[in-house]
């Protein structure tokens, strides 16, 4: 898989900054914090605004009150914009932030949220693919699940972000990754980065149980991630050290203890981290389907994995309810998303660590990580009123961010008020520089789902005839593909 020196480059500096702030953690759970922690966490906040200084490249400007409105979806956590300040430190940071924008520019910003998550998405497409092709410029900005902005964008519902000046996509706030990957010649449709809390959120990590660690006498599992050798053999040799057949009945089962557990859905970052993808770009920044999809690398992935879930009592993959049985108490490392320590584990008594998901192999240079499909992408629609306008918000709200919601969530709230461990602040920098964005992947849904339904299908069902199956579905899919990419480069 092909990475920028860049992205190593922030690898490393990420993991630099977490060494230096690391005594400045606190290692007690949620439901230990309190107001002694206070100073804890003014000196943890202190260190994150002199790392996050940067400021953006803005000029002075007044867009006379103008009313900026942003098109979004209902979500379950704080995203585009909050009533009030509650005390809660990731509400406040966005209140913050968009009085901040709101000064800055002169501007009232105004949202406007309806359903639009996994089973609602075409729908929240066909609502702004219905008001832009209207014509009113009644959104300025449209922000949804990541899935719909790849869907606005190959329907040519978004302008080129390249064409506004005032979006300054190297800075910091505009993740590399994303802009390489999402970007197709010399045009970009959607962003995102710092301006979205779900974009911290829905990274995938590896959560384990401490306990079960000094109860079998295992390997620390942060060595491991330091020493490089946390790789799936080690995954599969951990984790058949744990199984137990808690309900006596003779059979691997859900009710059992287990070394590893992960959903059907979670295991897409599987493929991804073990530095696979399935799309390439040439010399002219065009994506297409990447021969080692299809490889022999993808295939010997999945068939390891297979045998390690068919043959290894300690592992078990499931199609849904993975949360509960970690939260039992029942099992050692868990995959899922960074969302699951700010929601379920804040309130549990379980003292666990989190790590990134394993390598493929001692071989592997880095880690790698992706993001859950509900992180938000962000663009400009056709029929924006003042283009040049809403790429000033964008870039404001993105690079305000990277100075307070960000800090707040990552630094404070992740780092330290969730933590059961001072290790923990490494991890989390650690899997957020990994953090990688596959072309194929964002645009599944204008490809049938196939760059990531057939390797989780054959994954769930032990399907262990990859490259035949993939060449089978190699005809459809490169139809599919290269209508896409007629439809993004038609004015190119």
């Amino acid at each position: 898989m092909k990475r920028s020196l860049l992205f190593r480059g922030l690898l490393c500096l990420a993991v630099l900054s977490t060494l230096t702030a690391a005594s400045c953690s606190d290692t007690d759970t949620e439901p230990s914090v309190s107001d002694t922690t206070a100073e804890t966490e003014i000196q943890t906040e202190t260190a994150a605004e002199t790392v996050m200084y940067e400021p953006d490249n803005l000029p002075e400007l007044d867009f006379g009150g103008a009313n900026v409105h942003i098109f979004g979806r209902t979500t379950d956590i704080p995203e585009y914009s909050v009533e009030e300040e509650n005390g809660d430190i990731v509400n406040d940071a966005i209140f913050v932030r968009n009085r901040t924008v709101e000064e800055r520019l002169n501007i009232t910003l105004s949202v406007t949220q309806i359903d639009g998550g996994n089973y609602d998405r075409a729908q929240w497409v066909k609502t702004v693919t219905q008001s832009t092709m209207a014509g009113d410029g009644a959104n300025d900005i449209v922000g949804g699940y990541s899935m719909t902005l790849a869907s606005l964008a190959n329907e040519r519902m978004l302008l080129n972000l390249y064409d506004y000046s005032y979006l300054d996509f190297d800075k910091p706030w505009w993740p590399p990754s994303l802009n390489e990957e999402a970007s197709i010649g010399d045009a970009l449709y959607f962003c995102s980065g710092d301006i979205s809390t779900h974009m911290i959120y829905y990274l995938y990590a590896t959560y384990f149980n401490r306990k079960f660690i000094t109860d079998y006498d295992l390997e620390d599992p942060y060595q491991l991630v330091r020493d490089g050798r946390w790789t799936l053999d080690k995954l599969y040799q951990i984790s058949s050290q744990v199984y137990r057949d808690l309900n006596g009945d003779g059979k691997k089962d859900g009710e059992d203890q287990f070394g590893y557990l992960t959903d059907t859905v979670y295991a897409d970052s599987l493929f991804f981290a073990a530095g696979l993808n399935t799309t390439e770009k040439d010399a002219d920044n065009i994506p297409y389907i990447s021969e080692e999809f299809g490889g022999e690398k993808a295939q010997a992935l999945l068939e390891s994995l297979i045998n390690a879930f068919k043959t290894n009592n300690g592992m078990l993959l499931v199609d849904g309810g993975s949360e509960d049985t970690f939260m039992a108490d029942r099992i050692l490392f868990y995959t899922t998303e960074v969302f699951f320590a700010a929601t379920k584990l804040r309130n549990t008594e379980i003292e666990y660590g989190i790590l990134p998901i394993p390598k493929y192999d001692e071989a592997q240079e880095d880690y790698y990580t992706i993001s859950s499909f509900p992180y938000n992408l962000f663009g400009i629609p056709l029929d924006a009123k003042d283009p040049e306008m809403s790429a000033a918000v964008l870039e404001c709200m993105a690079s305000e961010s990277y100075r307070t919601v960000s800090p707040a969530l990552f630094e404070t709230a992740l780092k330290v008020k969730y933590a059961s461990d001072s290790d923990v602040s490494e991890m989390y920098d650690l899997i957020r520089a990994s953090n990688c964005f596959d072309f194929g992947r964002i645009f599944n849904d204008s490809l049938n789902g196939m760059t990531y339904t057939m390797f989780r299908d054959s994954l769930f069902k032990g399907q262990t005839e990859w490259m035949s199956k993939f060449q089978k579905s190699t005809k459809v899919l490169n139809r599919l593909f290269d209508k896409l990419i007629g439809n993004l480069t038609e004015d190119m």
